[in-house]
């Protein structure tokens, strides 16, 4: 994999950070590249939800409109409209569901990368 679309050097090339493995402390990079994540991830969780409370204000404000001025107009429309607002408002939360899954997952990474600290530390406090 190329490390620009101008290099032509590649990023095998290049030692990581976060190779499998490498150096004694390992675990503490991967821990400290997890808070990150996790930290990251519920700004990102935060905001879809925020984006949610605004589909269904946006929804509401539809429906008000349809009941202002659509009178004229066949209810179909109006039925149509908010059922697209409501798969929409869905997949919002199909998104939410996956991003608090995968912040489950990274408490758990974070909690065996705590358990391996400790065990390093009382073997470090043994010898």
């Amino acid at each position: 994999m190329l490390i620009s679309k101008r290099s032509r050097r590649k990023s095998e090339v290049f030692g990581s950070r976060f190779r499998e493995g490498q150096g004694v402390d390992f675990p503490v990079r991967q821990y400290l590249r997890c808070r990150e994540d996790f930290s990251s991830g519920l700004v990102h969780a935060a905001l879809t939800v925020a984006f949610i409370f605004i589909l269904v204000a946006f929804a509401r404000t539809l429906g008000h409109v349809f009941d202002s001025h659509g009178a004229s107009l066949n209810p179909w429309y109006r039925r149509l409209v908010l059922g697209l607002m409501g798969l929409f408002v869905l997949s919002v939360l199909r998104r939410l569901y996956y991003k608090v899954m995968e912040l489950r997952e990274l408490r758990r990474e974070m909690g065996a990368l705590r358990t391996v600290f400790r065990d390093r530390d009382r073997a470090d406090e043994a010898d």
